[in-house]
């Protein structure tokens, strides 16, 4: 009996310890991380070449997935170096919150330079950037990463993004190590299905004055405000998609072009089908033309060489008879012709 009850206990400090060095190993994010780096390759394989060759309504949603806005640039453009309006961002009052837990608002006429839902890029920020005094990656904390990436590569320090004037050193650093290999579109991957992935990663968290309110990441939010990089309100997105949101986060848009996308590419193929059966029924028709028309072109060339023997012959005669072609009978042609 006593056996059994040591072995029962070395079983528990095992189960324990294994439990205490998983924790200590936490990759915060990991899962929303992954989707939407997927997706964010699969979106820049998709863009190609600015757009080209895509139907308009893909390229304006891969425009807003990418860049936040319909007009498309180049992506290289965005890689390495972080965009200038984040100093307009962080200078904002409840800076993280505002950019990552905030529906769009126009203030003093003016849009924000940032939201949550305002580009893939941008919601990458939001999920991965270091929160108040380092949170999550803290020394009070489980995890040891952050969207697979730890402190130091994270731009370090206690610090982090939260309230005004804070957390620019981290973004950056964010912004280079997190951000910017997601948007290599080598090994892209199929467009909807990491839409998908993405998209159930989405945890609904609705209240009464935010319905259709949508979280990707860790944190507990409240009826008014969320993802603000605290320890509670938690470093995420907070998606509005209610039907008086506007604009709406980047990812509807994407819902809905993919469908048009299809049925269009679905209706030029069709059309390519049809015209390489048409060209096709031209060229049997050209061929069938030939070969009728064949037969007569070698009647008429037999014809000829007849007629040119015919000619030859009654020379040589009229030569060896002396008598000139103009004074032969009828009964002398008649007799060649026999011949």
């Amino acid at each position: 009996m006593k056996l059994i009850n040591v072995w029962v206990v070395m079983f528990m400090v095992v189960v324990c310890a294994e439990q205490s060095s998983a924790s200590l190993n936490e990759d915060h994010n990991k899962e929303a991380h992954k989707a939407l780096c997927d997706l964010m390759k699969a979106a820049v394989g998709k863009w190609g070449d600015r757009g080209q060759g895509l139907s308009e309504p893909m390229k304006k949603a891969l425009g807003k997935t990418l860049f936040g806005r319909e007009e498309g640039e180049r992506v290289e453009d965005l890689k390495g170096k972080l965009p200038g309006d984040y100093e307009k961002v962080v200078n904002e009052v409840d800076s993280r919150g505002l950019a990552c837990g905030q529906p769009y608002e126009d203030s003093y006429n003016e849009p924000p330079p940032r939201w949550s839902g305002h580009s893939a890029p941008h919601d990458m920020v939001c999920l991965c950037t270091l929160g108040k005094n380092g949170w999550p990656l803290n020394d009070n904390q489980k995890a040891t990463t952050l969207c697979g990436k730890n402190a130091n590569e994270l731009g370090g320090g206690n610090d982090g993004w939260s309230g005004n004037g804070t957390g620019i050193t981290q973004i950056k650093a964010t912004w280079t190590s997190v951000a910017t290999p997601c948007l290599d579109g080598v090994g892209k991957g199929d467009l909807k299905e990491k839409l998908k992935d993405f998209l159930r990663k989405l945890v609904q968290k609705n209240t009464t004055a935010n319905p259709n309110r949508y979280q990707l990441g860790q944190g507990t939010p409240g009826d008014d405000h969320a993802c603000t990089g605290t320890n509670n309100l938690g470093v995420c997105v907070m998606y509005y998609n209610s039907t008086a949101t506007y604009p709406k986060p980047w990812w509807t848009e994407l819902q809905n072009a993919i469908p048009e996308e299809e049925e269009i590419q679905k209706q030029l193929a069709e059309q390519e089908k049809q015209k390489h059966k048409e060209d096709a029924q031209k060229s049997d028709s050209s061929q069938e033309a030939v070969l009728k028309s064949a037969p007569t072109t070698t009647n008429q060339t037999e014809q000829n060489k007849h007629d040119s023997n015919l000619s030859d012959t009654i020379r040589k005669f009229s030569i060896k008879s002396g008598t000139p072609i103009s004074m032969t009978s009828s009964w002398l042609l008649g007799a060649l012709l026999l011949i």
